[in-house]
Order: structure tokens, then sequence, then C-alpha cells
């Protein structure tokens, strides 16, 4: 009769051999090595949450040469897009809840709407309903984006304080999907400091333009209005216009084209309800400019819109608004497109991904170390 308790307890044991804590281990790191292709970046930006400097130093380390192999392939862009594809053949497009990242709160009416969007040098068409009867006289744009905010209320410039790891300087990073390797470069390049703390938010494809498809201003006030005391931002640091260059159709079926004095014109109004709208909650806005792209087409629109934002920049007051040119800060190696840098004394820096159009992490992080410079000469620290 114990004969065959032991060989049943004989079997239960090797069974149960199967699911060793050491097996367990193997697979979650077998699991890990096939998702790592497809995550490039995404693997870069958990280092941001992490508090303790050693360890984000550690993550940093195992992590950038891996980030800068996922860079180069396309595999990294195939999560995202069966993301939007099963969102769409699932018509959970205009559902609120699936829309994760995007923090869109129903359809944002809009007089002067964007009838397409350009992702890089391709585009695609996308009409957008609930186009409002009325539009503003006063400003020409849509009442929701011409809340201005007004001048006597934009708060003065903090008197300095000594920032340490105690009291640390507080910057909020913003924009496009460009931000995302900016800010993980910031990250980067502070190591182990922590007399300056960074928070991040960047939406793809977003702009100045399409607040239809993002309303950054929405989303600003209640980023803002979440801050609490001793927490609250010493600055801001804004990247957007890359998807930008892009027509517009009025309420009466009249396009404007974009480059044009029209076009222009309402274009600068929705670039200073942004700004406004930063500036009434921070004392200080930089305000990063578009870099030199790849394609020569695509490079002309990028510069015309710098020149657009440098001509915004200048009707504001300048320790409170500063205009940051990216592309001058890597002019010393060349006035062109420049997909990799060679600083003296040090190996080659990869500067741009292999789109030509954002930069790598370690570009961010070239163009950071010189920002970080620059808000050592800004703000005092110990």
């Amino acid at each position: 009769m114990n004969e065959p308790s032991q060989h049943g307890e004989s079997a239960q044991q090797e069974w149960n051999g199967r699911y060793s804590p050491n097996q367990c281990f193997f697979f979650a790191v077998l699991a890990l090595l096939i998702l790592i292709p497809f995550l490039g970046q995404r693997l870069a930006h958990p280092v941001q949450n992490i508090k303790r400097a050693s360890l984000k130093n550690i993550y940093s380390a195992l992590t950038a040469p891996i980030v800068s192999v996922t860079e180069a392939i396309p595999v990294a862009a195939v999560i995202p897009v069966l993301r939007n594809a099963f969102i769409r053949g699932a018509g959970l497009a205009e559902r609120g809840e699936w829309d994760t990242f995007f923090y869109r709160q129903g359809v944002y009416d809009s007089e002067v709407a964007a009838f397409y969007a350009i992702t890089g040098e391709q585009g695609y068409i996308e009409t957008l309903p609930g186009f409002s009867d009325t539009l503003n006289e006063r400003e020409g744009i849509p009442a929701e984006l011409s809340r201005q905010v007004s001048k006597e209320t934009l708060r003065n410039v903090a008197l300095p304080v000594i920032h340490s790891a105690r009291t640390p300087l507080r910057i909020f990073f913003f924009g496009d999907s460009q931000m995302r390797s900016i800010a993980a470069g910031m990250t980067r390049a502070l190591g182990s400091d922590t007399s300056i703390a960074v928070r991040e938010l960047s939406v793809p494809s977003s702009g100045f333009l399409r607040s239809d498809y993002y309303n950054w201003p929405q989303k600003l006030e209640a980023v803002f209005a979440g801050q609490k005391d001793g927490e609250r931002f010493d600055a801001a640091v804004i990247f957007l216009g890359m998807n930008d260059y892009q027509d517009m159709w009025t309420t009466g079926g009249i396009m404007l084209t974009a480059g044009t004095p029209e076009w222009e014109e309402v274009y600068r109004k929705m670039v200073k309800v942004h700004l406004d709208t930063a500036l009434a909650s921070v004392p200080r806005l930089y305000w990063l400019g578009l870099p030199v792209v790849r394609s020569a087409a695509y490079n002309e629109k990028m510069q015309y819109l710098n020149a657009v934002h440098d001509s915004i920049a200048e009707e504001y007051d300048s320790k409170k608004l500063v205009r940051i040119s990216l592309k001058s800060l890597v002019e010393r190696y060349g006035t062109g497109y420049l997909g990799a840098i060679k600083p003296e004394g040090s190996a080659w820096i990869s500067l741009m991904q292999s789109d030509g159009i954002h930069y790598t992490i370690e570009g961010g992080e070239y163009l950071m170390k010189q920002f970080i410079d620059r808000l050592h000469c800004d703000y005092a620290f110990r």
C-alpha cells in the first residue's frame, strides 16, 4: 500500500520541479529578451521614475547600448501600429478609456481645423467632425483657443534660490515625439545630479496647430492645476512644431494654405495661446527650436516654422520666454544636416535616428548637456 503513495509523491515532486524559481526566472528573462527589440526608446523611459541616482545610472548604463541598437531597426514601431489597428478595427477610436496616452476628452471642436496631419514626410487624410458655427471675430480663431492670459497675471521670475538635492530645480518637459529623446537625454546627462528634477510629457504627432487632435492648452492647465505646494515647477521646456506645416480649413470651406500670410496669421495666434498658458503657471519657459532634418523639402518647412517661432519669441520678455536654437548647438560641426558628430576628444555621437528626423537619446544627451550649462547660468546651485 505504501509503494503507490511513495511513487505518487515522487511524481509530484518531479512535476513541481518544472515550476522551480530558477525556471520561472529563466522564462521571465527569455520573455524580456524577446520583447526588448519591440520596445525601442520605451526601454529608456522608466529611468525618469527611478528616484535613487545610483540605480538610475545603473539602469541607464545597462539600457543605453540596447536602445542604440533598437533605434536603428523598424521593429519598435510594430506594437504601436498593431495597437492603433486594433483600436480602429474594433471601433474604439472614439472611446476615451482606450486613449490611455493622449488625454483626449471628446473631439475638440475647432473653427480652424487641420484637414490632414503630417507625420514625417508622409501624410494621411483625416476628416474632423463637429465644426462649430461661430467664429471669434476678434481673434479669428475659436473661443477655446483664444483664451489669452493677461500679461499682468504672468508670474515674475522667482527670486534666486539655491538649488540642491533637497531643493531641486523642478522642470516640466513637454512636446511631441521629439521630446522623448530630449527628455531621456536630459535624464542621462544629469546622471547622479539630483539638483535638477525632470518630469516629461510627450505626445507623438501633436503640435501648436492640431488642438483638435491633442489639446495642449487644456492639458497644461490640468497639469499645472494639479501641482502641490512645494512641488511646483520652477520652469518648463517646450518642443512643438514638427507636425505643424499643414493646410487648415475654415467652417466656410475656405482652405488656408500652409505658409501663406493668412495661414501664418492664424498660426501665430495659436502658438501664443500655448505659450501664454504655460507662462501663466511657470516663471520661465524654455522654447527649443526645430532641428535640421535630412529631407531638403521637409527641412525647408521646418526652417520656415523656426523663423516664425523666432519672430513670435521676440514679442515676449526674454527673461520669461527663453528661445534656444538646437541647431546652433551643433553648427560648429557643420551648417547642414548632421546625422552624427564627433566632439573633440570624444567618440562619434549618433545625433539623429535613421529616419533623419528625430534625435537619438544619445543626441538628446549631447544637446541637454549644453542646456544644463545654461541652467547653471540662469539659476544658483549648491
